[in-house]
């Protein structure tokens, strides 16, 4: 019954229907399909790909209206909505078609789903969407709009320049975009998604044109519900968007939208928010102190070192020494989901007392604590396999233990993955990110890479980790034949037990420059004129 207060707020809150993200599987795939049984609305998907287990016969094909009676706890492919007063299968009304997209990286972001997936790449994605929105516009369906949670508006609008037609919205799930219009409201400390920089349309929504030269308006905004979307859209006859009026923007929720909202409290929310603070109320607990803003945002955490970071893989590093002599600890941005401290209505960033909350909110996940023995070798190639896609906010980036010096290149070459059944399987070509790695240990300084060269490659070395990257979560350990020693702790566990040492903290966040860009051009591995 974990999840019984999110659904009793979601049912409440009236939602009609929702994507199929790589988050919903964080606990398993019967925790997903205990979470859909107890939804009083559909989701949808039009790329998930159920193979069996719990999930097997709650996937309805066809197109069935989303209040429909036989679709509360199931997973359609498609759907449609009716605007209007709808008797048996009339709508006194218009009707909007629904589709859904799950991210291809599903089987690598959600290391332990076992009988579901996506596919590998956006056009098979796309190809699948098509056929599901083809058949929305032959049933007389004229307006599509796109549930999609495929990590962020850049790949969604990727997804149109693929060549995805009769889709006329897209709301965008999973990259927690801030997407706004100049002069919109945003919540202390944040910015519009670069994306928003000179687009003379504006920014919500943000305008594609498909590739028949239709409109598409792509909505999103950041995520946890600090932030609601409206988008109020016009078509013209014939289906087509023919604009959005001012009232499409983000709302940030607190009381000034709702005075410039006229929106009224409803009892049975504030009820179920006065039951939720009062569960919260032991979670305020303070179990330690921070004298500087722990940055754990998106942008930041996944595109560079963050003291945040830093002193979670401090304290992955500090639990592990307890049983195993790992000497550093390698863990990634993305299972950072939050920062902790205060931002002033100025825009100042504070430093606060921690509670247990705090620890939870940022890393939620709680990963296991492991430690895994690697050869240089193997430690080189996971570090490049965590380089993929650096500087793009890809959940993989590294942060890492005090005594690492990490040395990578924005003008690296990715490594080249193998993917067998949507997982990271091996290594088909060497990436050029990395430019140099060195450890601190008890017995001196330790050169893992020197201007891109492994300088021994048999020699061995202890990490510690987190399980999910061991059991390669993000594309971590490519296929690389590794043992893993487990440790009685987790993510929150060691890292409220480092807090508890003032000393240890100040020293953590004292340490830095340890991970850092630098400009040096390594010449390309022979395999990448295959890339």
């Amino acid at each position: 019954k974990k999840h019984s207060a999110l659904l009793t707020a979601n049912n409440q809150l009236g939602i009609q229907a929702a994507a199929v993200g790589n988050h919903d599987f964080d606990l398993g795939e019967s925790f997903f399909a205990d979470a859909v049984k107890g939804s009083g609305f559909p989701f949808v998907s039009s790329t998930l790909q159920v193979q069996g287990g719990p999930l097997r016969d709650m996937v309805l094909e066809g197109t069935h209206w989303l209040d429909g009676a036989e679709v509360k706890g199931k997973i359609l492919r498609r759907a449609k909505a009716c605007l209007g007063t709808r008797t048996a299968d009339a709508c006194d009304g218009g009707v909007v078609g629904v589709v859904g997209a799950t991210p291809e990286s599903l089987r690598v972001l959600s290391a332990g789903v076992a009988n579901v997936g996506a596919p590998s790449t956006v056009t098979a994605t796309r190809t699948m969407l098509q056929a599901e929105v083809d058949a929305l516009r032959a049933e007389g369906i004229s307006v599509v709009v796109l549930l999609s949670h495929r990590q962020g508006v850049r790949n969604d609008v990727a997804l149109v320049d693929s060549g995805l037609t009769g889709v006329d919205v897209i709301v965008s799930g999973g990259g927690e975009n801030i997407l706004a219009d100049a002069g919109d409201r945003l919540l202390p400390g944040t910015t519009a998604d670069p994306l928003c920089a000179g687009q003379s349309l504006g920014c919500y929504p943000l305008w594609v044109p498909a590739a028949d030269g239709a409109p598409v308006a792509i909505v999103a905004t950041d995520g946890d519900l600090k932030t609601v979307g409206a988008l109020h859209v016009s078509f013209d006859d014939d289906g087509v968007i023919t604009g959005a009026d001012a009232n499409s923007r983000p709302w940030i929720l607190d009381e000034e939208t709702m005075l410039s909202t006229r929106a009224s409290v409803d009892k049975e929310l504030l009820s179920l928010e006065q039951v939720t603070r009062a569960a919260l109320e032991p979670l305020q607990k303070v179990v330690g102190s921070t004298p500087v803003y722990l940055e754990g945002g998106r942008e930041h955490v996944r595109n560079s070192e963050t003291n945040l970071g830093s002193l979670s893989a401090d304290a992955l590093l500090k639990a592990a020494q307890a049983k195993e002599p790992a000497v550093a600890a390698f863990r990634n941005g993305g299972a950072i989901r939050g920062s902790i401290g205060t931002i002033t209505a100025g825009g100042r960033r504070d430093g606060k007392d921690i509670t247990i909350l705090d620890v939870r909110t940022a890393l939620r996940f709680d990963s296991g604590v492991v430690v895994v023995d690697l050869t240089h070798a193997q430690l080189a190639a996971n570090t490049e396999a965590a380089l993929v896609g650096a500087g793009t906010t890809q959940g993989r980036f590294p942060q890492v233990s005090a005594g690492v010096h990490l040395r990578w290149s924005p003008a690296g070459v990715d490594q080249q993955q193998v993917i067998t059944d949507g997982r990271v399987s091996g290594i088909a070509c060497d990436g050029t990110h990395l430019v140099h790695l060195s450890l601190e240990t008890a017995d001196g300084v330790v050169v893992i890479v020197d201007n891109g060269v492994v300088q021994n490659p048999s020699a061995t070395v202890k990490i510690a980790t987190i399980d999910y990257l061991a059991n390669g979560g993000d594309g971590w350990f490519p296929g690389l034949a590794v043992t893993t020693s487990p440790v009685p702790s987790s993510e929150q566990r060691a890292f409220t037990a480092l807090l508890s040492d003032p000393a240890l903290v100040g020293k953590s966040l004292a340490t830095r420059d340890r991970i850092t860009q630098v400009e040096t051009v390594l010449p390309a591995p022979a395999c990448s004129t295959t890339r």
